[in-house]
Formats: C-alpha cells, sequence, structure tokens
C-alpha cells in the first residue's frame, strides 16, 4: 500500500473520529438529561426498527458488491443498486418515524428527548446521505464500463477503485454501528 493510500484511510479514519465526537456527547449529555432532569421518555416509533433492517441490507449488499468487485463479477452492478436501494429506503424509513412521531403531537417544544431524538435521528441520516454521491458516482462508473468488455477489465482492475470502494464501504459499516447505538439509546428511553 503507497504512502497516498495510506493516507486516504488515515483521513477515513479521522473523519469517523470526528462523527464519533459529534454523536457521543449528544447521547451523553442525552443520558445525563434523561437520569438527572425530567427530560421525559419517548414513545418508539415502530418504524426505526424498520430502519434499522434497512441499514442491515446497506452494509450486507455493499459487502457483495465489494465481493463482486475483487472477483471481477458483473453482479457488482446488481449488489450496488441494492445498496442503493437500501439507503433510498433507510431514508424513507426515517421520513416514516419522524412522521410517526409529529402524529403524536410530539414537537420538540413539547419534551426534551424528542429534541435529541430529532436532533440524532437527522444528524445520523445526514451523514448516511452524505455517502450517496460516492455511491452514485461509483454506480455511473460501473454503467459506463459495463457497455464494453475492455473498459469493464480496467474497471475492476483498477486497484484506486477497490480502495474508494472499501473505505466508503467501512464509512457506512460505521454509519450502521452507529445507528444501534442510537437506537439502543432511544429504545431504553422508551422502556425506562
Amino acid at each position: 500500500m503507497t504512502t497516498r493510500q495510506n493516507s486516504s484511510y488515515l483521513f477515513l479514519y479521522l473523519l469517523i473520529a470526528g462523527v464519533s465526537f459529534l454523536f457521543l456527547p449528544l447521547l451523553g449529555a442525552l443520558t445525563y438529561l434523561f437520569f438527572q432532569s425530567d427530560v421525559g421518555s419517548i414513545n418508539f416509533p415502530f418504524w426505526f426498527l424498520g430502519t434499522s433492517l434497512f441499514i442491515m441490507m446497506i452494509s450486507y449488499f455493499a459487502e457483495r458488491a465489494k465481493f463482486n468487485f475483487k472477483e471481477g463479477n458483473i453482479l457488482f452492478g446488481k449488489a450496488w443498486q441494492f445498496t442503493l436501494l437500501s439507503v433510498f429506503l433507510f431514508f424513507i424509513g426515517q421520513l416514516l418515524s419522524w412522521n410517526s412521531i409529529l402524529s403524536q403531537d410530539a414537537l420538540m417544544t413539547t419534551n426534551n428527548s424528542y429534541a435529541f431524538t430529532y436532533l440524532l435521528s437527522g444528524l445520523h441520516l445526514l451523514h448516511v446521505l452524505a455517502a450517496l454521491p460516492i455511491l452514485i458516482w461509483f454506480h455511473y462508473q460501473f454503467k459506463f464500463a459495463k457497455k464494453d468488455e475492455m473498459k469493464l477489465n480496467v474497471f475492476f482492475a483498477d486497484s484506486s477503485k477497490l480502495i474508494k470502494l472499501d473505505q466508503t464501504i467501512i464509512y457506512l459499516h460505521f454509519m450502521g454501528v452507529l445507528w444501534f447505538l442510537l437506537l439502543l439509546v432511544f429504545s431504553l428511553m422508551a422502556l425506562i
């Protein structure tokens, strides 16, 4: 691995650390307020569980895409399309979750817990959507390459694309782990 490739992974890990430093203090503040003050609990929206399925699908199909990329298999395109579809379904699920909360007249001013719920789930969604341009870029690169067998072979042989794909998938896995941490906190707040 070259120095340039190492530095791109370093940048990715610094990005993940920065995102962690954004979310962890917010989760800490929410937990502190929940146990020290009467911030109230939340009615857990069912769609948060559905979005968890979609976030697992993102990770699964992204891994399938990486496997197919390494094998030079044209099924990379299908797996990547399912990854994009899963991101879209996650987005729709989040909107349905927020709609479910809003239909209970649970506004940010109603209860501080809801303010944190909107903030944390919204920030998470934005960070998942931040990967969308890269996902779309890979989709169009593959779509262009598959028109010609020579271009397709070059596409699969390009080690820089594999590194970018790997980094994107690491980021998506991190977003999945972060979502399950948020889900755990939201679930505990609904149960207590």
